[in-house]
């Protein structure tokens, strides 16, 4: 029984292991990276949707990079609502973002200022829930390399993915009707598992 569950453990459910060097943070946040893909086009496809070139749906991805946020972004200034209304709205959809760089700031005391703040500036739900169930398998140790790599590799797939989509945005003129609207939610209900599912087989190792 200890054998196999401490196997369990060493392998992990989703591939994660003890190393924090930039090609393991590749590996382990490929599968997340196929995520931002999905999303990527859907909001490239409801950015060209609502009337958005290419260009501007590109560089709303590269200068507010914000996932849920340009969703919302998108779709206020669609209807013509004030910029100080679409500021204050992704400024409240953002702010969580406070609290998840906190929690991960006591992970980084050791590292520059201007890491800590490019790791803060790149940081997404999805980066920050892969370094939580990293903590699992690392001895509550985090490193600029892993978690600089994750985040580069998410904003480099989400600037790519949703300019493709927004040139795909030509051939799909409902995205509603194939519930594209609905692909942030399923990616973080995704990782939500991803997370629960960790701790719990950590949990049962550390019993044996």
């Amino acid at each position: 029984m200890f054998k196999i569950r401490n196997s369990f453990h060493r392998k992990g459910i989703f591939d994660l292991d003890h190393k924090l060097d930039a090609l393991t943070a590749f590996k382990e946040t490929l599968p997340t990276a196929f995520g931002y893909i999905g999303l990527g086009l859907t909001f490239g496809i409801v950015g060209r949707d609502t009337g958005f070139s290419p260009l501007i749906v590109l560089l709303m991805s590269i200068i507010i990079y914000a996932g849920s946020a340009q969703f919302v972004t998108v779709s206020m200034l669609a209807v013509g609502s004030p910029i100080l209304s679409i500021v204050f709205a992704t400024f409240l959809v953002n702010a969580r973002m406070i609290l998840l760089s906190t929690t991960l700031a006591p992970y980084f005391k050791k590292e520059r200022l201007a890491k800590n703040v490019l790791i803060g500036t790149l940081l997404t739900d999805e980066s920050f829930v892969l370094g939580m169930n990293k903590l699992n398998f690392t001895g509550h140790q985090l490193n600029f390399a892993w978690f600089n790599t994750a985040n580069v590799l998410a904003y480099l797939t989400w600037m790519i993915s949703s300019w493709i989509g927004a040139l795909l945005g030509n051939f799909i003129p409902d995205p509603q009707k194939f519930g594209l609207d609905f692909a942030i939610v399923a990616m973080f209900i995704g990782l939500l598992y991803l997370q629960i599912a960790s701790d719990r087989s950590y949990h049962l190792c550390c019993k044996f």
